[in-house]
C-alpha cells in the first residue's frame, strides 16, 4: 500500500490532481466525461504553472547568487526549499499512510458536524500536515503524538479557511474556492492583523499608492508584460549581471508575468465545474447547506500585484536575512518561490503597495524565525530521509516559516517537555 501512494504521489501535482477531481467528480454525481475533462484541464493548468515558475527560478536565480556574492552573506542554516522538503515528508513510510486516513476522515467529520464548509481536495499539499507530524516524531518519539500535531494542524486550517472565503472570492472572482495550503488561514490572520494596526497609526494610514493609479500615459508600465521587464533587467544589472544577460533575464520575466495568469485561468476553468457540481450535490443532500472547495495557493498566483510584489521582495529578504539578529538561515531555494509567501500580504494589502510592502517586511521577518527556530527539527528529520546528508551542517526552508500552526504545537510540547 505505502508504495502504490509513493508512486502515485511522486507522479506530482498535475497528475494527482486530475485524479482526485475526476473521483470527486464522480462521487458528486458529473458525467465521467464531464469529470474526467475538468480533471485533465486542472492538470494542463498544474502544469503550465509548474512550467512559467520553473522559468521564472531560471531566470531568479542568477539574480539570487549576485545579491549573495554581492554582499557577502555568511549565514550556517541552508535553505533546502519546498520541493526538498515534500520530499523528505513524502519519504516518511508508515507516517504517510496514516496521516492521510487522520486527514480525510478529520475532513470528513467536520463537514458532517457541519464545522466546515471546506471539502480539502488539494492532497497534494498534505506534505506540509505530514511535515508538521514528522516533525513532532522527531521532538518526541512518539508516532501517536506525531499524527495528533498533523491531524490538529490540518483540522485548524479547515475551521478557518471558511472565514477567507468572500476575500478570496473578491479578489479571485471565483465563488466557492478556499485555500487549504499550509498554514493560510493563520498568516491571513497575521497579515490583517497587520493591516489593522496600520489603519490605527496616522500618516500612514492615509498613505495609497497602487500600480494602477500612475497617470493614464504611463498605466502601460503597470501591465505585467512591462512591469516582469523592467524588474528583471533591473534587479539583474545591480547584481551585477552583464547587461546582456539581464535584457534576457527582462525579457524573460517579462515572459512570466504575461504567461502565468493564463495559466491559472486555464486551471480554474477545470476547478469550476467540480465547484458548482458540489454546490448541487450538497444542496440536494442538505438543503441551504453551502461547499467550498480547498485549493492549492497557486489558484491566485496569476495575480499582477502579488508576481510583482514577489519579484521585489526576494532581495529585500535577502537584505532582512543579513540584518535580523536571530536569523541564521540563507534564503536560496525558496526565493524564486516568493509568489506563494506574497499572496496573504496582498489580500491583506487590499492592494495598497505600501501597505503590503510593510505587511511583507514583517511576515516574511517572522518566517525567517521560526525557519531559524525549527532548523534543528529540521535537520533531525531531514537526516533521517536519507535525502540530506546529516554531515552538511543544518537545513531548514523559507517555506517551513509558514508552517504557524505546526510550530506553535512544536513550542507547546517543548514547554511540557521542560515542565514534565
Amino acid at each position: 500500500m505505502l508504495n502504490v501512494i509513493n508512486t502515485i504521489l511522486g507522479l506530482g501535482a498535475s497528475v494527482v490532481m486530475p485524479i482526485i477531481i475526476f473521483l470527486i467528480g464522480l462521487v458528486f454525481k458529473m458525467k465521467p466525461v464531464k469529470a474526467m475533462r475538468a480533471g485533465l484541464t486542472v492538470g494542463v493548468g498544474f502544469i503550465g504553472i509548474n512550467l512559467v515558475t520553473g522559468l521564472m527560478g531560471g531566470y531568479l536565480s542568477p539574480i539570487i547568487s549576485g545579491l549573495q556574492s554581492k554582499f557577502n552573506i555568511m549565514l550556517d542554516v541552508y535553505d533546502m526549499g519546498w520541493p526538498v522538503s515534500s520530499g523528505i515528508a513524502f519519504s516518511t513510510g508508515a507516517l504517510v499512510v496514516a496521516m492521510f486516513a487522520v486527514l480525510i476522515v478529520v475532513n470528513v467529520i467536520l463537514l458532517v458536524l457541519n464545522l466546515t464548509n471546506t471539502l480539502n481536495v488539494d492532497l497534494w499539499n498534505f506534505w506540509h500536515f505530514i511535515m508538521a507530524a514528522a516533525l513532532a516524531y522527531a521532538l518526541t518519539g512518539s508516532f501517536v503524538v506525531g499524527c495528533i500535531v498533523g491531524g490538529i494542524y490540518g483540522a485548524v486550517v479547515l475551521l478557518l479557511c471558511d472565514k477567507h472565503e468572500k476575500v478570496i472570492e473578491e479578489f479571485l472572482g471565483y465563488p466557492g474556492v478556499t485555500i487549504t495550503t499550509q498554514s493560510f488561514p493563520v498568516s491571513m490572520y497575521l497579515c490583517m492583523g497587520l493591516d489593522w494596526i496600520l489603519d490605527h497609526i496616522p500618516g500612514l494610514n492615509k498613505i495609497n499608492i497602487n500600480f494602477g493609479d500612475i497617470k493614464k500615459e504611463y498605466q502601460f508600465l503597470t501591465e505585467p508584460l512591462f512591469l516582469g521587464f523592467i524588474l528583471g533587467f533591473v534587479l539583474s544589472l545591480v547584481c551585477g549581471v552583464s547587461w546582456q544577460d539581464s535584457l534576457v533575464a527582462g525579457v524573460g520575466m517579462g515572459a512570466v508575468m504575461f504567461v502565468l495568469p493564463r495559466m491559472v485561468k486555464i486551471l480554474m476553468e477545470g476547478l469550476s465545474p467540480i465547484s458548482n457540481a458540489a454546490q448541487e450535490y450538497l444542496s440536494e443532500k442538505f438543503p441551504g447547506r453551502h461547499l467550498n472547495i480547498g485549493m492549492d495557493m497557486a489558484v491566485v498566483l496569476g495575480d499582477r500585484d502579488i508576481i510583482t510584489m514577489a519579484m521585489i521582495m526576494v532581495p529585500v529578504t535577502i537584505l532582512l536575512a543579513m540584518v535580523l539578529p536571530f536569523n541564521r538561515m540563507l534564503p536560496f531555494t525558496d526565493l524564486p518561490a516568493m509568489t506563494y509567501f506574497m499572496v496573504a500580504p496582498v489580500m491583506a494589502g487590499k492592494r495598497n503597495s505600501f501597505r503590503t510592502l510593510i505587511i511583507a517586511v514583517i511576515y516574511i521577518s517572522f518566517q525567517l524565525f521560526v525557519a531559524t527556530n525549527l532548523a534543528p527539527l529540521f535537520t533531525a528529520v531531514a537526516a533521517n530521509s536519507g535525502l540530506i546528508d546529516a554531515s552538511a551542517g543544518m537545513v531548514s526552508a523559507l517555506s517551513g516559516g509558514g508552517e504557524l500552526i505546526a510550530w506553535i504545537q512544536i513550542k507547546i510540547i517543548q514547554l511540557l517537555q521542560s515542565i514534565f
